[in-house]
């Protein structure tokens, strides 16, 4: 996105008469066509009535000002160093015109860095403003330049604060209260820039960006709705909008503003959001180059961090880092987007820096001078450097050789971009398990029992969860994604009420156990398990990587084994409910048991050999302590005869009319021992002779 600042051009004819002098002299009939030139936007025309008049009355100081204004605008006849010096001769002239002085200071704010605005060395643009806010105390550009001086100082003394133990948005006193004091004028500045000209885009820029760079969120809401309020089909207004919402948390109003925006950027200012190529490899831009829309699909997808929400936080962080970007470090004077810029570009791949530190050095002796910005991301930082203090940063580099734009490409390769998800909303962990199972036409079933907390660890409240039941307002949901991001199977669920049966106490805190089918073909999978309680502004997200084993026809087999804190022979469903072959289940998302708990384990052996129509098979089910004695426990059992833990079997004989059978066992673990057990399920099939079994670590409390 290009920036420039507003011209007094065509439209501002009617303030030049105000430069014009007194007597009227032979130059006015030159003077009179110049202005219905630049009226009429016939610059290369307006340029040359100008110069006329100017050259028969050199103290016509309309006719220098019009001069300026024609060779400042944007034309064959562009020069800005020809307006520069028209614009001076007028002043001297008439050293009292605020439009002069206007355009004067307008000029000044195309050609030189914005850090002129607030230099020791050169003060002419705060003169300009200054005088101009005599002469016009409405004026908007006067305001708007003295806002501009204003959060510059306050970014430096922000820095100050920084260095010196940490800058306070609340602080009156010391180096934060300074900046704070900063920028408070420039907050009123801005007030009256908007007050005097009310649609004044680069003012209403100013302000979203000084809310921006504090991070405060809540101010930069009011300052992207004002923006927009005023400038409705702006689609700048949209995008501040669109970034103050995501901000926010309100992701639905931060979608609805980045894409209505984007539709209306021209096709050049909206390919810098669609474009992917800064973060792909080789290979992938070959990808990309033959499918574009396909690519960027899949690209996005697979990095969705919350895929029970209907949008996709990565791309919407990815606008709002684009936005951000160009707004806090654009170099108007260069045209150069902020997301093009050395800085820009590394805020676009990894966001805002963990830490920022920034310094000036002055050895001139040591060649060590200008100003410095050094980022840090935790395991990584960068240096860049301002070399002549002109507010172009680019990446640092020495005399020695060292080169922190060679670091940083070699970063980009390694790591070409970088995003870690905080929901607005308090995130909680939670269990959850999977079990595979036998499905239909050669799928494969993945049950998925995950158990939400009902109350926080360590919050006060009721010791039962009756209490907790009502106004639940739970949504959860299970994904299983392919190798490229793609849904390949989903589940979801909403309940209003949670039932007093389904909650379970688990960990010292009550749970919510329930649980998912997803079905697809065998292979590895990214499992993603969420849910979001509005009520309680919590969520839980939880990814794994699952493989999907495949059961073939005719080969003895089982499936994994299904804890439980209840199976019955019934094929009644519901909440906290899961059916499987006839048994419901009530599953337990954990491993961790207490001892005086009924453990039920639901399973399914496959391939049985049928005898007659019947099969026969042998059930197996042995829990083990996972013991590993020192030298110590080995010597005093061998001298005292102590014998290690022995756990808990069951064993019994079962027969059913098909090969595929549903079954568990019920183990009694009163009096074991807390610690780590393998449990062990071997089913002997008595027709074929065949054995399989499998195992699960389970751990006792």
């Amino acid at each position: 996105m290009r920036r420039c600042f507003a011209l007094l051009t065509a439209l501002a004819w009617a303030t030049v008469s105000a430069a014009q002098p007194a007597p009227v002299d032979e130059g006015d009939a030159a003077y009179a066509a110049g202005l219905d030139a630049l009226r009429a936007a016939q610059y290369d025309e307006a340029a040359r009535l100008f110069a006329e008049a100017a050259a028969r009355n050199p103290r016509h100081a309309g006719a220098h000002y019009g001069l300026g204004l024609a060779y400042a605008a944007d034309s064959p006849v562009h020069d800005e160093a020809r307006a520069a010096r028209a614009l001076d001769r007028a002043l001297r002239i008439d050293p009292d015109n605020a439009a002069i002085l206007a355009a004067r200071l307008d000029a000044f704010r195309r050609t030189t860095g914005e850090h002129r605005a607030f230099s020791a060395s050169d003060t002419r643009r705060l003169a300009l403003a200054d005088r101009l806010l005599d002469l016009d105390p409405a004026s908007a550009l006067g305001h708007e330049e003295r806002a501009l001086h204003h959060f510059l100082e306050f970014e430096w003394r922000r820095g100050l604060a920084n260095r010196q133990g940490g800058w306070d948005p609340q602080a009156s006193r010391g180096p934060s209260g300074a900046a704070n004091r900063a920028r408070a004028r420039a907050e009123e500045h801005l007030a009256l820039a908007l007050a005097a000209d009310p649609a004044r885009a680069s003012a209403h820029r100013l302000r979203v960006r000084l809310r921006a760079a504090a991070r405060d969120d809540a101010a930069l809401l009011d300052a992207a709705r004002a923006a927009f309020a005023a400038r409705p089909t702006d689609p700048e207004a949209g995008l501040y909008l669109g970034l103050a919402a995501y901000r926010t948390g309100d992701l639905v109003t931060a979608e609805a503003h980045f894409t209505s925006s984007l539709a209306r950027l021209s096709p050049e200012e909206r390919a810098a959001f669609e474009d992917l190529s800064r973060f792909l490899t080789e290979e992938e831009r070959a990808a990309y180059a033959a499918d574009s829309a396909d690519f960027a699909d899949r690209f996005w997808r697979a990095r969705d961090p919350r895929l029970l929400t209907g949008h996709n936080e990565r791309l919407l962080e990815h606008y709002a880092r684009l936005v951000l970007a160009d707004l806090l470090f654009t170099d108007p004077r260069a045209e150069r987007p902020g997301w093009a810029t050395p800085r820009g570009e590394v805020f676009v791949r990894y966001g805002p820096p963990e830490q920022e530190f920034d310094w000036m050095a002055t050895d001139f002796v040591a060649k060590d001078f200008g100003a410095f910005e050094r980022w840090s991301y935790g395991d990584f930082s960068l240096l860049f450097e301002d070399a002549f203090r002109s507010g172009d940063y680019d990446f640092w580099s020495s005399a020695a050789g060292e080169d922190d734009a060679t670091r940083a490409r070699s970063l980009f390769r390694r790591m070409p971009e970088r995003f870690v998800y905080r929901p607005a909303e308090r995130q909680v962990a939670f269990p959850f398990l999977t079990a595979a199972f036998k499905g239909e036409r050669g799928g494969v079933d993945l049950l998925v029992p995950y158990g939400v907390p009902l109350r926080p660890p360590g919050d006060p409240g009721e010791r039962e969860p009756s209490a907790a039941m009502t106004g639940f307002g739970l949504e959860s949901g299970a994904f299983l994604l392919g190798p490229d991001g793609a849904v390949v199977a989903d589940a979801r669920r909403t309940a209003h009420r949670a039932r007093p049966v389904s909650a379970a106490r688990y960990a010292g805190f009550h749970l919510w156990a329930d649980g998912f089918s997803l079905t697809a073909e065998p292979g590895a999978y990214t499992l993603a398990v969420e849910f979001e309680q509005e009520a309680s502004r919590t969520v839980g997200l939880a990814r794994a990587a699952v493989t999907l084993p495949s059961f073939p026809e005719g080969r003895l087999a089982l499936s994994d084994l299904l804890p439980g804190t209840l199976v019955e022979e019934h094929a009644e469903g519901g909440q906290g409910r899961l059916v499987r072959r006839g048994f419901t289940i009530a599953p337990a998302p954990w491993t961790v048991f207490r001892p005086e708990d009924p453990l039920y384990l639901y399973f399914e052996v496959y391939g049985l050999a049928l005898e007659g129509d019947r099969t026969r098979y042998e059930v197996d089910a042995t829990l083990k302590p996972q013991e590993r004695p020192g030298p110590l426990a080995r010597v005093a059992r061998r001298l005292f005869g102590r014998r290690a833990p022995s756990g808990v079997a069951v064993r019994f004989d079962a027969s059913g009319p098909t090969p595929d059978e549903g079954q568990y066992v019920l183990l009694d673990t009163s009096g074991q021992r807390a610690g780590p057990y393998l449990l062990t399920l071997r089913i002997h099939d008595r027709v074929s002779g065949q054995t399989v079994e499998v195992t699960r670590p389970l751990q006792l409390e």
